[in-house]
């Protein structure tokens, strides 16, 4: 780990690897765990120490398209809480914002992982490691439901935590994407699966591919990608 400043921006992991879905069978014998890819855009979430709230995208920018409204910067603030961090420390986390591609969620956040909290760089951390220090300190596990189904614990209204999936839940899970979506045609509401190695050190994360030897990606095929 090593103090950061809140000014230098850290580019999220990002998966060198996409594969269909019928070849990730390979990751659960290595123990690796999934969580559900939504159709949303990268978003940074940054808790600076006077309390601010800012989202940023995956390009190093601030969102230009999306202001949070003040309701949803204090759910994001109150969620992070709930995970454990501190009102007066400065946090980065990485995650995905539900607004803009999708019609069915809107002013939605979904909180993935910690790459900064009080202000040290996690470097040498692992991916575990790090889900847990936020998934341990919920007092309430509520679930995060979008029409009956299941997609992660409910922070807020606005606000969800991804779940970690073992390996015997992927195929009830990959049942959940393609019934989610059968409404939605060749516009996904979940875009797959991120499968990540909960052993997968955290890098430095200076250029915008990096990390990319802990996760895999397994997408539904559309007519943007064929898996």
């Amino acid at each position: 780990m090593t103090t950061i400043a809140t000014d230098k921006y850290i580019y999220p992991p990002r998966p060198k690897t996409s594969l269909p879905y019928g070849e990730a069978a390979f990751f659960k014998d290595l123990g690796w765990v999934a969580q559900y890819k939504y159709n949303g855009s990268r978003c940074m979430v940054k808790h600076l120490p006077n309390g601010k709230i800012e989202l940023w995208n995956r390009h190093a920018e601030k969102f230009r398209t999306y202001n949070p409204p003040t309701w949803l910067q204090d759910q994001i603030r109150s969620s992070l809480y709930k995970l454990g961090l501190s009102p007066t420390g400065y946090h980065l986390l990485d995650g995905e914002l539900l607004d803009q591609k999708h019609i069915a969620i809107k002013d939605t956040v979904v909180i993935w992982d910690v790459l900064v909290r009080d202000g040290q760089h996690l470097l040498g951390t692992t991916y575990g490691e790090r889900h847990s220090t936020l998934y341990d300190v919920i007092s309430q596990e509520e679930r995060w439901l979008h029409k009956a189904h299941d997609f992660g614990i409910r922070l807020s209204d606005n606000v969800l935590f991804a779940t970690n999936l073992g390996a015997s839940l992927w195929d009830g899970a990959w049942g959940t994407v393609l019934e989610v979506n059968n409404p939605y045609g060749d516009k996904p509401l979940l875009e797959g699966l991120v499968i990540k190695d909960p052993n997968g050190v955290l890098e430095r994360g200076w250029r915008e591919s990096n990390n990319g030897g802990w996760l895999v990606r397994c997408r539904v095929k559309t007519g943007r990608h064929n898996f």
